[in-house]
């Protein structure tokens, strides 16, 4: 895999459940070649990780190794991920995995070549050219190489080394050609050692002195067997670098020594200018080129738009389609521009090319991929799945009775707005504010259905605070809300809240951040910091992005939950501000931090609108007295209701709630409205509710589900018909749940015999 940005773990999940013939299964990872240290480029490292671990074995750790392995020799039990790439990218992840409940990877970095039996991989560096980086890099360059030494893996440097990318120039390693097993019979070849050396290329004596040549028995393969370059030029200070690197002289103009494929990860500002477009031009005619970038196709999860059309039968205002969720086909036939047809017979579109004079430029897309070799031709194809949103919402309705069930529902429950939720218009009052998006309701690891924690709440028209950001945060706000919207709500974020400092709740944090501070740039307009409210503990995680990756601190103010708490003055300086601006930034009459019950400083909060209307959130927490109190009579409670209830012992170990805890503190406070969210990845698709008994205050939330004060009271009345629509998916998780329950019975009865 080269670069693993955030939600990668996800957008494999969807390959793979599209059953794309070019994926290759996540569980056959073991090397990650990052390109630049850029947090677009590793972001997604900490979920990769993590589900990797899970797939190959629960108790395995993940490796990432200094020294170059040998491939297939590597333990049965302790899976090896290695990380390739320019100096300090390793501290990436060894800063992220402070934030993970497994803390079981050993991260270092490999540096050098690389090759198996199929691909060899040359990282050629280019660097950054200005004063201070030509400076540094000469005093670098006149020191000797000391010995490496082995550091701690929780040392850091405390430079930021952003001064240098590697391109990665691959090469196949020779291909044998295959055996047709019925040439071999026609000819008199047994099977044996004689097949082995005709593969390689050796010709064979048969028994009856008849000589047999490795053509007369193999069949050809479509391949080619040209170099292939993955590149990133970061900016346009690099690209002195780049035109005059010597590594890649050799492949420029002559067609005998021609690149297959560029492959352009390169930003879009530097990859449209004159100078690198000049560059471009001087590889050959044949050379094609994919381009990876903010100006390439939209990442498109199809997957999440079936299931939010599922939800959408149920409740047009609750479960809007996402933009775009029924396209027209975005790849017309067109003959003339020789790509290779996929079997569901589509071409790229022509906006996907650019400077046909030279080979394909073509700008990714969901579905691409590069054919290196196959035998069903080479080059650029594209499979995707179309994407029928009313013949999928018909074979659901064809359920029994769901179609009179889903009429009686929608009697009652307000129908959509003509603009989906266009929630700076909507005139402010008790029964349309707060909006509450819920973007990510799955705990853990990224999940294809269930994202990481995620919640936008909209307290006023002009007004927005997100409560936690897991990965992936920026590509659920913009998926839900396009291209367009997803610039309005960021403008108008005043306050993102961390509870704590697990990976599933603050890895998105940095690139909501980023991507608000360029929404601010589209209009021309001053950038007004956000509150950034998180324990005082994440001033280590925002101390290591600005030295380690890019300066930061000018696009946040600091409020620590604990506020008498004293900061350690380590010289890292951060704007700041108090509970007081929470509450005038957000038009609060309160604002309260509570401590609950999970990892150390973790926190929900406690906040009242000046319109009255007061929402407690609980972060990740047992059942806790001291939320209890704080939100005593709220208008909405979200609660975290990771577990089911047979799994009550396990909740308290990972210090949880299961779904009727959760709704007991909700009871006991008082609660006019309960949300329940967080849920293992196990109720990924609806939470099994077979033996808890539902008060008629509580819903279940679900990824991409909008909310507000005059729908609250409708989510009870879904929950039925949500069962239903999810009967198949909920009997196969009963399916297992029965098996698990025999299993643990059969130990607990191993257990007393050996006892006894």
């Amino acid at each position: 895999m080269f670069n693993c940005g955030e939600g990668a773990q996800r957008l494999a999940a969807m390959s793979k459940s599209l059953r794309v013939s070019a994926f290759a299964k996540l569980s056959g990872l073991e090397h990650i070649f990052i390109t630049h240290k850029s947090w677009e480029n590793t972001g997604g490292l900490l979920g990769m990780a993590l589900t990797l671990e899970g797939q190959k074995n629960p108790d395995a750790k993940v490796y990432v190794g200094r020294e170059k392995p040998i491939p297939g020799q590597h333990s049965n039990k302790l899976p090896q991920i290695t990380i390739h790439g320019p100096p300090g990218v390793e501290n990436i992840a060894l800063m992220a995995k402070k934030f993970s409940v497994q803390s079981n990877m050993n991260v270092v970095r490999h540096e050098g070549e690389y090759a198996d039996t199929g691909l060899s991989i040359t990282p050629i560096t280019i660097r950054k050219q200005t004063a201070d980086a030509s400076a540094y890099l000469s005093k670098l360059d006149s020191c000797a190489p000391a010995p490496a030494k082995r550091q701690r893996k929780d040392s850091f440097s405390t430079s930021a080394n952003t001064d240098i990318a590697y391109i990665y120039l691959c090469k196949a390693q020779p291909l044998l050609p295959k055996i047709n097993v019925e040439k071999c019979h026609d000819a008199g070849v047994t099977i044996g050692p004689m097949v082995g050396r005709l593969q390689r290329g050796e010709s064979v004596v048969l028994d009856d002195g008849r000589v047999i040549h490795p053509e007369q028995v193999t069949d050809s393969v479509n391949t080619d067997n040209r170099p292939f370059l993955i590149l990133e030029c970061p900016s346009l200070d690099f690209l002195q670098s780049l035109r005059d690197c010597p590594k890649l002289r050799p492949y420029l103009g002559k067609s005998e020594t021609s690149l297959a494929v560029i492959v352009h990860m390169t930003p879009a500002d530097v990859f449209n200018s004159a100078d690198y477009q000049s560059w471009m031009s001087g590889f050959h005619d044949s050379t094609d080129h994919m381009v990876m970038n903010r100006d390439a196709g939209e990442v498109d999860l199809i997957r999440v738009r079936e299931h939010q059309a599922r939800l959408n039968i149920v409740s047009q205002e609750v479960f809007p389609m996402l933009p775009n969720s029924e396209p027209t086909n975005p790849f017309r036939i067109d003959s003339g521009n020789g790509v290779t047809l996929a079997q569901n017979d589509v071409a790229l579109d022509p906006e996907h090319m650019m400077l046909q004079k030279q080979g394909q430029v073509v700008k990714a897309c969901s579905g691409l991929h590069y054919v290196y070799r196959g035998k069903d031709g080479l080059g650029f194809q594209v499979e995707m799945d179309e994407f029928k949103c009313r013949e999928l919402q018909e074979e659901f309705l064809d359920i029994p009775d769901i179609q009179h069930e889903i009429a009686d529902l929608r009697k009652t429950v307000p129908e959509a707005s003509k603009e989906k939720d266009e929630i700076s218009e909507d005139k402010e009052n008790l029964t349309t504010y707060p909006k509450v998006v819920f973007l990510g309701t799955g705990s853990s690891e990224p999940n294809l259905i269930r994202a990481q924690s995620c919640i936008v709440v909209q307290v006023s028209k002009h007004s927005v605070i997100i409560l936690d950001c897991g990965e992936d945060s920026y590509g659920q706000l913009y998926r839900f809300f396009g291209k367009v919207r997803t610039g309005k709500i960021l403008r108008k974020v005043k306050a993102i809240f961390i509870s704590h400092l697990h990976a599933d709740h603050h890895l998105g944090v940095f690139s909501i951040l980023k991507e608000r501070k360029l929404a601010f740039d589209e209009k021309n307009e001053p950038l007004t910091p956000a509150l950034l409210i998180a324990p005082i503990q994440m001033r280590r995680w925002l101390k290591f992005y600005h030295t380690e990756l890019k300066p930061i601190t000018h696009l946040f103010r600091f409020v620590k939950h604990q506020e008498n708490m004293t900061e350690f003055d380590d010289g890292f300086r951060l704007q700041t501000a108090t509970f007081e601006d929470i509450k005038k930034e957000l038009n609060l009459t309160e604002y309260k931090p509570v401590e609950v019950i999970h990892c150390n400083n973790s926190f929900g909060v406690s906040f009242t609108h000046a319109n009255g209307f007061k929402l407690v959130y609980s972060g990740d927490t047992r059942p806790c007295n001291n939320l209890i109190t704080a939100g005593t009579g709220c208008d909405l409670l979200i609660h975290e209701a990771t577990h089911e209830d047979t799994l009550h012992e396990h909740a308290k170990a990972s210090k949880h709630s299961t779904f009727s805890e959760a709704m007991d503190v909700g009871k006991s406070m008082g609660a006019k409205n309960i949300i329940l969210t967080h849920f293992s990845q196990r109720y990924a698709y609806m939470v099994p509710l077979y033996d808890v008994t539902l008060p008629q205050n509580v819903g279940i939330a679900f990824d991409n589900m909008q909310v507000c004060p005059k729908t609250f009271k409708y989510l009870p009345q879904m929950i039925p018909s949500l069962s239903r629509l999810f009967a198949l998916e909920l009997q196969k998780f009963e399916s297992k749940h029965i098996r698990r329950l025999r299993e643990d019975a059969e130990v607990e009865t191993k257990q007393v015999n050996k006892s006894s």
